[in-house]
Order: C-alpha cells, then sequence, then structure tokens
C-alpha cells in the first residue's frame, strides 16, 4: 500500500536502482591566473570567474538502507573569466595594464558516495564524496590595454582533469517512489589553460607571444536541486 512517503528500506532487502535529473547554480573562488612569455612570467591579480548554471543527470544504486552510490554527468554552461596583469613595454619605462577575458565551459563526470541519515520520516539528510574527471572547453578570448596602447588575441583550448567533490543536503519523499534532493556541492575542478595569445601595440613595436596562459585552483560551490526516481 502506497502511505505517502518512502519507508526506509530493509538492510536485507534487494537493491535497488534509480536515476536522478539535477540542476544547480555555481559561483566560483577567484582563480589563479598566469601568463608565460619569453623569459618571463606574469601573475594576475583581481581575477574573477562568473557564476554559471549546470545541468545533468545520473544512474545510481541503494547499496543498503544508508549508503547509496551513482554516477553523475553534468554539463557547466559557459561563463566568463577575466583577469588583469601588467607587461612592460618596449623601452621598460612604463608597464602595460592588460585585461583579459575567456569564456570557459564545461562537462564533470563523477563516482559519488552518499550515507543517508535514517530519520524514519519523509526528510532525510545526506553526506557525500566524489571522484572523476573534468573537460575544460576555454573559448578564444582577447586582452585589451587600458589606454588604447596595446591588445591581443587569445586563443581557446581543451584539456582534461581530476575533479572531486564533497556534498550535504537533504532529500524529501514525495512519493513511494519520487524523491525532491537540494543541497551544497564544493566542487574542485582543477586547471585548464588558454591557447596562444599574441600581442600588437599601437606604437608599431614588435608583437610578443604567450604560451598557454593558465587557469588554475578551479573551485566551484553548487547550490543544486534534482529529482531521484527509484526504479524498482
Amino acid at each position: 500500500k502506497d502511505v505517502g512517503y518512502a519507508a526506509p528500506m530493509p538492510i536485507d532487502s534487494p537493491a535497488r536502482w534509480y536515476v536522478r535529473v539535477d540542476g544547480a547554480y555555481a559561483t566560483h573562488d577567484e582563480p589563479l591566473m598566469v601568463l608565460n612569455t619569453d623569459g618571463a612570467q606574469y601573475d594576475y591579480y583581481n581575477t574573477n570567474m562568473d557564476s554559471t548554471w549546470t545541468l545533468g543527470g545520473g544512474v545510481g544504486l541503494y547499496v543498503s538502507s544508508n549508503v547509496r552510490a551513482d554516477v553523475t554527468v553534468d554539463h557547466r554552461f559557459e561563463s566568463d573569466v577575466t583577469g588583469h596583469f601588467q607587461i612592460p613595454d618596449c623601452g621598460g619605462c612604463n608597464s602595460y595594464r592588460m585585461r583579459s577575458t575567456n569564456g570557459l565551459e564545461s562537462t564533470v563526470a563523477l563516482v559519488n558516495f552518499y550515507y543517508d541519515f535514517d530519520t524514519r520520516s519523509r526528510f532525510t539528510p545526506y553526506i557525500g564524496i566524489g571522484l572523476g574527471a573534468v573537460h575544460h572547453s576555454v573559448k578564444s578570448g582577447s586582452a585589451t590595454e587600458e589606454h588604447g596602447r596595446a591588445s591581443a588575441v587569445i586563443d581557446g583550448k581543451s584539456n582534461w582533469h581530476v575533479a572531486g567533490a564533497l556534498m550535504a543536503g537533504f532529500s524529501v519523499a514525495l512519493r513511494e517512489r519520487m524523491h525532491f534532493d537540494a543541497g551544497y556541492r564544493y566542487l574542485y575542478l582543477g586547471e585548464t589553460a588558454t591557447g596562444d595569445a599574441r600581442f600588437t601595440y599601437a606604437n608599431g613595436g614588435p608583437g610578443d607571444a604567450a604560451r598557454d596562459p593558465t587557469m588554475e585552483d578551479l573551485h566551484a560551490h553548487e547550490f543544486r536541486f534534482g529529482l531521484r526516481y527509484v526504479i524498482r
């Protein structure tokens, strides 16, 4: 008989599968960005990675009444990554203060494990951990000097990196098989790099090239919501 909520699953009951769909709003810590030219390295300052939305889904298994595991894939929509850096001019007397912008889009695949606290009610808090990989796609971008004395074209690039997550949240049983999930996820996204940056100067000075400016220490804070449906 359907009593309107999902009762805790006995430990000795057969394992049950579930499917899930999730969305999230994500903010980011300031990334560490570095530009390397021939014989010199420039650290960015005032870096920023815009907030974004994510959408994903997965398939999971109830291992016991308190433990479950799933595999999820989430697409992180494009957000702008900006930073400022200074490079010396051709005479070495002044500095060009540059502002760069690139779009960053990512797809994250994780294997996750959760512990559900048994409250014997429709409300179930949980904690979790995840480990997997992320594919970053950096879009082509540009850099400009505050007085128009220099500019740069920055190529796009893509790469894979290790990803990891820590989670805490709760689920609410809407029906016997349907659960609403909400929670917070800290997401480690590793690092990525743009393609080459090619500089030109208004005074006619020779252009410089920078190889693969990097975006490091990429961390996201996600506020997640979704539905989980149990398959008998």
